[in-house]
């Protein structure tokens, strides 16, 4: 017996295979295609698949020219952007033939299982299955590899339903399905059985509850970030609390980062998918853990996070301490600050505004300096309000149950309609099941008007912080300290200045705090 020496891959001739002739002919170039979505015990493993693969190859005589995998890579979600598979159908010039374990490991849609054929066939190649007995090269063959396809997507679609119902049954019943970990909670064992659940990280939970209490008392979301970067503390999506998904190594807080953080209703304790929370069959939010936040905090949290992102509400963060406090006694316009010679001042633009609109308005722009003003007002307001408990008001949302008394009501209509207009409940012990039924819903109407009888009225409650107006000014930033003045009802209205006075006058000064402050403001002292 002679052996030949084996021919170099790139001088073996091209075997171009006509249409309807079987791919069995010898001497053919194979690249081997091998996928899996994930590898688990159950999996055909990539050993397993390359290995049938190759004993194809071997039976028929075919010489193995590439191999390519594309492991843990869904055929269903990616398509046919696969790394793997397009280094194939970029090099089809170098095949004469595809092989793979099974037509699923090649597609997973009826669509992308033609227009992976479509492209093999423009370029002569055939397509070949290591454990299913098809001839892809004839009419006939590829005409069976459409209807294993189409049986291939449905079992896909099945398996993915399937998987879906299983995380729904287990999310509602408190079990933990994996993905990114909520921040304030941790997975453990499942105390009542099988599998994960969530529980309350301390660490992370009283995180969130200082940045909330910040949050509530005014501070700014960039200061609140940038504290907790400072003070090393792992951002949500910081690798050493995430295991699996997009991680990052930096422990640095955004502002975007807090504001994701503090809108999530899973605080609350609610399950979420697909970014909306899992609903009862009541139509109330699934609740399934040891919320983080009460109703009440998450409801003043929420109103806090709107106001600052309406434009109309929203108080610019950096600027001077006296915006929207500071008046021109002459005309009523705001006053705001510009520097001259190197220093701050606050100006009236009353004069500016009625030019821009070819009016006059008498004032000539009372202009006074920043910084003497600014203390003035603090010492000011420190000597009133410095002792005085701030406290923060709480909005109550109230419980309102007449959304799910309707739905109960709806509910037995349709009971009734689903007997004696759909003729349901047929059977010996339909009469049975129905009154069952019935009285299930009628007894959960009788017990929802009775909660609806004794809810709790929405209302506003003050919460002691248990801080001083003094203690907080004295901690917060410009803006911090704005809005406490703000809420004090301060209003500061500047008179024109004497001719030769260097120093402060604070004759020219009208301050005024609490309702006489709120007074003036609302009175339409507001320009500008």
């Amino acid at each position: 017996m002679t052996t030949e020496a084996p021919v170099p891959v790139g001088a073996m001739p091209r075997m171009r295979t006509r249409k309807g002739v079987p791919a069995s002919a010898r001497g053919m170039r194979a690249a081997i295609y091998v996928r899996l979505s994930r590898e688990t015990e159950e999996s055909t493993s990539p050993e397993r698949q390359r290995a049938a693969c190759e004993s194809l190859c071997e039976v028929r005589g075919w010489t193995v020219v590439a191999v390519e995998e594309d492991i843990d890579v869904s055929g269903f979600s990616r398509g046919l952007e696969r790394p793997g598979l397009q280094r194939i159908l970029s090099r089809l010039a170098d095949f004469d033939v595809i092989v793979f374990f099974k037509i699923d490991r090649l597609a997973r849609s009826t669509v992308d299982f033609a227009e992976i054929m479509k492209i093999a066939e423009t370029a002569n190649v055939g397509l070949a299955s290591a454990s299913e007995p098809l001839d892809l090269t004839s009419s006939m063959g590829r005409a069976m590899a459409k209807v294993i396809a189409v049986f291939a997507e449905l079992e896909s679609d099945t398996i993915g339903m399937r998987v879906s119902n299983a995380h729904e049954h287990l999310r509602r019943e408190g079990r933990w399905t994996g993905g990114r970990v909520p921040y304030g909670y941790r997975v453990a064992d499942n105390p009542g059985g099988a599998g994960k659940v969530l529980e309350v990280d301390k660490t992370e939970s009283d995180t969130v509850h200082e940045i909330v209490k910040r949050v509530l008392d005014k501070d700014s979301l960039m200061k609140i970030a940038t504290d907790l970067t400072a003070a090393g503390i792992p951002s949500p999506g910081h690798s050493s609390r995430q295991t699996t998904g997009k991680r990052s190594e930096s422990k640095k807080w955004y502002t975007t980062t807090l504001r994701s953080l503090l809108t999530n209703p899973q605080l609350l304790g609610q399950v979420i998918e697909d970014g909306k929370p899992i609903l009862r069959t009541d139509g109330l939010p699934l609740v399934t853990r040891p919320p983080i936040l009460d109703m009440d905090t998450w409801q003043a949290l929420q109103d806090e996070l709107e106001r600052r992102a309406n434009p109309g509400e929203r108080r610019r963060e950096g600027t001077s301490l006296l915006r929207g406090i500071l008046h021109c006694s002459l005309c009523g316009f705001r006053m705001y600050t510009f520097v001259s010679g190197g220093k701050i001042r606050y100006r009236c633009i009353g004069r500016l505004k009625k030019a821009q609109s070819g009016e006059g308005n008498g004032c000539y722009g009372v202009t006074i300096a920043a910084e003497a003003l600014e203390e003035y007002i603090t010492a000011d307001f420190l000597k009133t309000f410095a002792k005085i408990p701030v406290v923060r008001l709480v909005e109550h949302a109230g419980e309102d149950f007449r959304p799910q008394i309707r739905q109960a009501e709806e509910a037995l209509k349709d009971l009734q309609k689903d007997r004696y207009e759909r003729g349901l409940f047929k059977g010996d012990d339909g009469a049975e099941r129905y009154a069952e039924q019935y009285a299930s819903l009628e007894e959960r109407a009788a017990s929802l008007k009775e909660k609806q009888r004794h809810a709790k009225p929405a209302g506003v409650e003050t919460v002691p912080t248990g801080q001083t107006h003094g203690q907080m000014f004295k901690a917060a930033d410009v803006a911090g300290k704005r809005e406490l003045l703000l809420n004090c009802g301060a209003f500061v209205e500047v008179g024109p200045g004497k001719k030769g006075v260097r120093k402060l006058d604070d004759s020219r000064l009208g301050v005024y705090y609490g309702d006489e402050g709120l007074i003036r403001r609302s009175g339409g002292r507001l320009k500008g």
